[in-house]
């Protein structure tokens, strides 16, 4: 096949990863097609903003893909217009959500599925999910650099020592997540002598994020909405993940090595760890890092991915059962 990954912006380096994977990995053809870029230097393939020569080339690949893989919604440019040229239906393409597009404007991102049949992939925790109920529920789908590496290569967190236990936290997203809670628990343990210190990382490259992460041991990542990818990758890395679970989410993965966090329980669950011996974080952070690479590890995410779009392209052959995938990839 040739396939399409078609974003507005280059989500958490989402949308390329899956393109280069699907290259590096598979017989498929896949272009990754993005409307705007950013200051977080992730991998690219085509930009569309002030490029008249990569609209074109984007153009031209869509009129020849047989499948659309689309980042949070569906967008014209300059040769492509989608409703105009007939290009998609509820067979060839797939709509992937994230956060807040979805929490925001789900009201009329459902009444759009419900009228097209085109299908969704939601996931990460039931403040997404719970908004399209007739979506693929698919939380296995966060590439990380660190999950496409064999697994003794990944760099490990240093060893908190005789220093303070360190925390880092993204600065970005709803405010539900909670980043302004956690400085205040962080103020008032510092204010009481605990020797911890939160390392907020905004502003910089993914590359930058990495290098900072490695610095410390704990990474928070929200009070609701599970891990997200900042979470996968600080967990690859041998980071004690906190982060609060909703029963959607441990219904999947029953078994895994998070603190559970929530407004009442956070500054203490940050005393426990603060406790904790090197040994005892370390095991903590080797269950995480092996947790991840299982789970989230790019070969696997790139299966997850490909036997859905076949599924979305024969569902109704598959719906009278007895018929196994078009493809079963064994890389």
């Amino acid at each position: 096949m040739k396939i399409a990954i078609i974003s507005d912006f280059n989500i958490a380096g989402q949308p390329t990863a899956l393109c280069r994977a699907i290259n590096k990995y598979t017989e498929h053809q896949a272009r990754c097609i993005i409307g705007y870029d950013d200051s977080f230097a992730y991998d690219k393939d085509i930009i569309l903003q002030d490029n008249p020569t990569g609209q074109k080339e984007a153009a031209e690949w869509v009129r020849e893909s047989d499948f659309f893989h689309f980042g949070r919604g569906i967008f014209n440019w300059p040769g492509v217009d989608w409703n105009k040229d007939g290009l998609i239906n509820n067979r060839n393409c797939v709509v992937k959500y994230y956060g807040s597009e979805l929490r925001n404007n789900w009201e009329r991102i459902k009444a759009w599925h419900e009228r097209t049949r085109i299908f969704a992939i939601t996931g990460t925790d039931w403040s997404i999910t719970g908004r399209l109920l007739n979506s693929f529920n698919h939380l296995g789908s966060y590439f990380t650099k660190y999950g496409d590496m064999e697994y003794s290569h990944i760099p490990i967190c240093q060893v908190r020592g005789e220093g303070p236990l360190r925390i880092c936290a993204g600065s970005a997203g709803s405010p539900m997540k909670g980043y302004d809670f956690l400085h205040q628990v962080i103020h008032e343990l510092q204010e009481d002598g605990a020797r911890v210190e939160l390392d907020i990382l905004s502003g910089m490259s993914n590359e930058k994020c990495l290098e900072r992460k490695l610095e410390s041991q704990v990474t928070f990542t929200s009070l609701h909405g599970a891990w997200g990818i900042s979470g996968i990758e600080s967990m690859l890395m041998g980071h004690v993940v906190m982060s609060c679970l909703d029963p959607w989410i441990l219904s999947h993965y029953p078994e895994n090595p998070t603190m559970m966090i929530n407004r009442g329980n956070l500054k203490g669950v940050i005393k426990q760890l603060i406790r904790f011996s090197d040994n005892a974080l370390d095991g903590l952070g080797s269950a995480s890092s092996k947790f991840a690479y299982t789970n989230f590890n790019t070969k696997v995410i790139l299966k997850r991915y490909l036997y859905l779009f076949d599924l979305i392209m024969n569902h109704e052959e598959y719906l009278g059962g007895e018929n196994n995938p078009k493809y079963i990839y064994g890389f």
